[in-house]
């Protein structure tokens, strides 16, 4: 058997009440594309920290080209190779792109930064992944894509043979998509080892040359991308059939509970009306850049609109505030939700009662037993996996983070969620759960609003779609069994 490039041998790794690795063997040949898949919290994210040197095993052993290592911290992982690309980006949003690169390793003339150097090798850096954009101009400005080609750039900079991409196609396009595989194929080509999280199973067949499967912290199965269907790695993630979600045909209330008339921001969107009914499940897709995700900003206060009209239950209100929305009923699920909608280092009953302490205060003081009650009654409702509600929510996976911030707004009993991306790097058996409590929350009178790249979602989900592009809505269309993603895209293009 040809010598592998890395080796991680029987890995265990426990946190407090749960085994989150039990004694996982993982391989990895040079030059090859592994993907790695399983269900949120099968270990896949703890087993790549651990390879990074962002947690430390228990036990067990990490052989790299034939011998043994220790990476205490993400620095010494880099030094051996090893580069990591999160779903979160770690980007510095006010720096440049060539100072995002060299960040930690700046090219020094003397004891001064050298930046035309540094700029230029940067621009070397960017033109071999294809990347044609200013190194000069800040990250914040370029698109989610290139922020990821820049952090890619960054791991080569350091000389990584081995790179970590952690859901890396959850907030591109399909476009996008493409050039990221096709970068991934010349760095395969030049010999680097490329290790992909990733709950796109589809993707899987079109990039991977094998595929670890992992579930409840165990190594389940290795095989070749080739010899497998997409059922059968539904099958070994689950351990069983999981089925596929369906459009469902639901009866809607003919009651309006939003209406917007003309609304205005800039370039973000212009001239938007729509309405949404009482207990409907009201779908938003477009294309990136699309002005769904600063549609629904404005209305839940976050930025303010220029010019419009917004009625709730027949009323016309004024929010300007997150605030007053939430007075009126309203909860956001945001899109970047370990970023904007949840306190990592905060437990889950600290999370789902954070809008909620004036409900258990009582002369200045908090009835933290009635706070931990309530909790405790939302996960088990929403069949969320933890050891208790103490646990930090961090610790949690994806799929049940987004049940403890709908948990958050079930408690605070809200009329309209707001649901960004609900489903972005979740499985396929959690985002079946997420979309059963998505519909059982419309079934009980609550008005539901999903913005969602994932067109195949929105079909399955919604009663109407409204089809944005370019900060326009260009129609509304009512989904149904016979309806495909190429219907959504030629309204929103044409």
């Amino acid at each position: 058997m040809a010598e592998y490039l890395l080796e991680m041998k029987q890995i265990v790794k426990q946190f407090p009440g749960t085994l989150a690795l039990d004694h996982v063997d993982f391989t990895l040949e040079q030059g090859e594309v592994m993907a790695l898949i399983g269900e949120n919290g099968a270990g896949k994210s703890t087993l790549m920290n651990i390879l990074m040197g962002m947690l430390q095993p228990d036990s067990g052993e990490m052989v790299l080209r034939g011998e043994t290592i220790t990476n205490r911290s993400p620095y010494e992982a880099l030094q051996k190779g090893i580069g990591m690309v999160p779903q979160e980006l770690n980007l510095v949003s006010d720096l440049s792109i060539a100072e995002n690169i060299f960040l930690g390793l700046h090219q020094k003339r003397g004891n001064r930064i050298n930046w035309d150097q540094m700029r230029s090798k940067a621009k070397e850096m960017l033109d071999k992944l294809e990347v044609d954009i200013d190194p000069g101009k800040k990250i914040s400005e370029v698109s989610a894509a290139y922020q990821q080609l820049v952090s890619i750039a960054r791991t080569l900079v350091f000389g990584s043979n081995i790179i970590i991409l952690d859901e890396p196609t959850a907030s591109l396009t399909l476009n996008e998509t493409e050039h990221l595989f096709k970068n991934i194929w010349k760095l395969k080509n030049e010999g680097k080892a490329i290790i992909m999280i990733t709950h796109h199973l589809d993707e899987v067949l079109e990039i991977a040359d094998r595929v670890t499967i992992m579930r409840d912290g165990k190594l389940i199965k290795i095989s070749n991308a080739s010899d497998l269907s997409i059922d059968d790695m539904i099958y070994y993630m689950a351990n069983q059939k999981v089925e596929k979600s369906r459009h469902i045909v639901r009866p809607v209330s003919d009651e309006v509970f939003l209406k917007v008339i003309g609304l205005c921001r800039g370039r973000e969107f212009q001239n938007v009306d729509f309405e949404v009914k009482k207990g409907e499940i009201f779908g938003v897709a477009g294309l990136v850049g699309a002005g769904r995700t600063e549609l629904f900003s404005c209305l839940y206060g976050l930025t303010k609109k220029e010019k419009g009209k917004v009625y709730l239950e027949g009323k016309e209100v004024e929010i300007t505030s997150p605030d007053e929305a939430i007075s009126y009923g309203i909860g956001l699920v945001p899109e970047e939700r370990r970023k904007q909608g949840m306190f990592p280092i905060l437990s889950i009953y600290e999370n789902i009662m954070m809008p909620n302490y004036h409900k258990i205060t009582r002369m200045g003081r908090i009835n933290f037993s009635q706070a931990r009650d309530a909790a405790n009654r939302h996960i088990q409702a929403l069949r969320i996996k933890t050891p208790d509600c103490l646990t930090q929510i961090k610790n949690l996976s994806g799929g049940n983070q987004q049940k403890v911030i709908l948990g958050r707004w079930m408690e605070k009993q809200v009329k309209l969620f707001i649901l960004d991306e609900p489903t972005r790097g979740i499985d396929v058996r959690a985002k079946g759960e997420i979309y059963k409590l998505i519909r059982d929350m419309a079934d009980s009178g609550i008005t539901i609003i999903v913005i969602s790249s994932e067109i195949e979602e929105l079909l399955t989900l919604a009663d109407r779609i409204m089809i944005m592009n370019g900060g326009k809505v260009k129609g509304v269309v009512v989904p149904n069994e016979d309806m495909e993603r190429e219907d959504i895209l030629k309204v929103a293009l044409h």
